[in-house]
Order: structure tokens, then sequence, then C-alpha cells
């Protein structure tokens, strides 16, 4: 019989490759009959997992009262419009509508697939039409519906809405503002894992606090500047009782401002002093020709004019393609911003080109990746 760690940092730091490989790992037997899911494997590793009763409940306790707080909203009586992975039509079906009224005709579920410039104008009105409370969105939707939909929101917003909740991805600062000001709402950024180990949120794309009821974090560091510090994330679950894991690797990556103590550090995990924000993902990387990996991906779309969206990938060992969805302004100087701030990042020995495209490329849970590799 295997002994427990005497103290909570002897314990081993739990990988995702060791769940992938034995999904029974760290499961345990409950009076209550545990929940089946599962990752996105938008890491290359999916994930099979079990959930309790209790986490279930909590998770959803943390949302209700994280929308009424910025809100005042109560999501089991709010009219909620979803821009998120759903699909149920034909990504080429081009003629409307792309959404349908469930739950009573209190939700309005979208497609995102389907989101695009000529698109736009159909899901702004399908939104007036329908007056939500709440927009529940994927960050990467959120993204091409506002910068898309810039004139639209301008000329007709949507008066009925009192709050955006992003979550599922990575939203970054500049297109919380971006959409804090167009829909004229907050924007709730709820960050997690479907892991369920670790949970943080920030508002209208400011300071981010860890929620220290969900479960303990735990800060590595990566990446130090005297501006800020990169930490990957590890967490451990407080109320997974099906599937506790304990210090699990999550491959993602909080920004920290420079020249924290220990003692702040640590105020940070516990949600007493605030970050800068989640940054990405370890796996985010592009492979250099010789088998370095190259971070930090996600500075390229920064401070580039006239672009819906942005996504990075790699072809071949020496190719790279970033692909964008351009807004009508979109030309040679913002081409320029790009390469200049990819170079920043990759080297000369990488072929770079810059295609523009109706959308990009989107998973099957419909989540858009940063950075694609086509090759080990």
């Amino acid at each position: 019989m295997l002994e427990s760690p005497g103290s909570f940092s002897d314990w081993p730091i739990l990988e995702k490759e060791m769940l992938r490989q034995d999904p029974d790992l760290c499961s345990v037997r409950t009076l209550l009959p545990a929940h089946a899911a599962s990752t996105g494997g938008t890491t290359g590793i999916p994930i099979k997992l079990r959930r309790s009763l209790s986490s279930v409940v909590f998770e959803q306790a943390i949302l209700d009262h994280l929308v009424h707080r910025f809100s005042g909203l109560d999501l089991k009586t709010a009219r909620v419009a979803v821009l998120r992975g759903d699909a149920f039509k034909d990504p080429g079906d081009t003629k409307p509508p792309f959404w349908q009224e469930k739950t009573g005709n209190f939700r309005l579920v979208a497609s995102s697939f389907h989101l695009n410039g000529s698109t736009i104008s159909a899901f702004i009105a399908a939104f007036r039409k329908f007056q939500p409370d709440l927009l529940w969105v994927y960050p990467s939707s959120l993204e091409a519906f506002v910068r898309l939909g810039d004139d639209g929101l301008k000329d007709h917003p949507i008066k009925s809405l009192k709050l955006v909740l992003s979550s599922s991805e990575v939203l970054s600062a500049d297109v919380s503002r971006e959409a804090t000001e167009k829909l004229n709402v907050p924007v709730l950024d709820f960050y997690g894992q479907s892991e369920r180990v670790s949970a943080s949120y920030s508002v209208a794309g400011n300071e981010h606090y860890f929620l220290p009821a969900y479960g303990r974090v735990e800060l590595l560091p990566v990446e130090d500047s005297d501006a800020s510090g990169l930490y990957e994330i590890i967490g451990t679950s407080y109320w997974n009782a099906a599937q506790p894991l304990v210090r699990f690797r999550t491959g993602d990556l909080a920004r920290l401002p420079g020249g924290m103590s220990v003692e702040e550090i640590e105020a940070v995990t516990l949600g007493i002093l605030p970050f800068l924000g989640v940054e990405g993902r370890q796996s985010e990387y592009v492979l250099s020709p010789e088998g370095s990996r190259l971070i930090g991906m996600n500075h390229i779309p920064r401070g580039v004019p006239d672009i819906a969206q942005m996504q990075i990938i790699q072809t071949e060992a020496a190719r790279v393609e970033i692909q964008v969805v351009p807004l009508p302004s979109f030309g040679e100087e913002s081409r320029k911003i790009i390469l200049a701030n990819a170079r920043q990042k990759i080297p000369s020995s990488v072929d770079i080109e810059i295609k523009t495209v109706d959308a990009v490329t989107r998973t099957k849970s419909g989540k858009t990746p940063l950075v694609m590799r086509l090759v080990d």
C-alpha cells in the first residue's frame, strides 16, 4: 500500500500526460455517481475526467455569484445569448438563421462557425431582436463579433445587454476593453480549466484575482524581467471528490508584476493581491528548425490595427503562416507591424507568410487556438 507524502510540498507535480495515459488515475469511488467529462484537447492532450456532484454544483455557484456581483443578474432567470462552440448547422450553409432558441426561449444559441464579415449584420440583428441580458462567449468569438460588427454595434446597440461573460479561452486585455467600450457593459472574464483545479476572474481587462476557495494555487517561475514575470499555474482541486487532483500542472501561464517578493506572490495565489492576467499556454509555441520552442506568440497580434482575428500556423519546420481576418482598412502598414512583431519572436531561419482569410480555423469544440502546429 502506497503512503501519502508527509507534507503538501512533498507531493510530486501531476502532469497532463499521466492523466491521459491512465484516465482512472486519482479516481475515487463516491456515494453519488460521478459525472464523466473531458478536456477539449486544444493542448494536444485530450484527457478523460470524472467530476463529483459537489464539484459541478460549486462551479455553477461561482459563476452565479460573479454574474450577480457584477451585473445584478440571476443566471436562472436571465435571457442569455450564447456565442461559443455550438455547432448545429453545416459550416458551408451561408443562409441564416445561424442560431436557435432554447430553454423556453430564454436562451439564444448562435454558431460561431458561421460568424464572419458577410454574416455579422444578421448576428447583430438577431441578438437585438432576442434582447439578451447576458452574452456568454468564447473570447475568440467575442473578438470577431465586436471587431467585425464595429459600425453595426455603434448604430444599433444591444440596449438590453447588462453583462458579457467570457470563458474557456484566453481573453486579451485589449479585446476585453474594446468589447466593454463597444457594447457599453462590463466584460467578466472567468478563467478555469476542465480539470477544475484553479480559477480567477477579471472585469473589463483590468486586475485579475484568483479565487482561493476554488482550489489551491502555486506559481512556478518561467520567465522574469524587471517589468513583469511569467509563472506556470499549478492547481489542487478542493471540490472534486471523484477525482481529486493534487499539484496538477495546468500548462497555463500567469503574468505578474516584476520584482514581487515571495510573500507578495503567495498573496496573489490567495486572491489578496491581483495579477496582470493569464497569458496563454506553454503549448502555444512555434518550433525552430533546430527544435527549440519559441514562446510568446501572443505578443504578435498586439498593437496591430485593422484586424479582426489572427492565427499562427506552422506548416513546415522552417515556415509559418500568419492568417489574418482583415477589417476593410487593413493594408500594407498592418502587414509591416505583424511582420515586425513576429520577427521579435521568430528567427529569420523561419519563413513567414501573411495571408488574409475569411475566418480562422476552429477545433471541433469551436475554439480557435492562437498557434496550430502541423509539424512535430
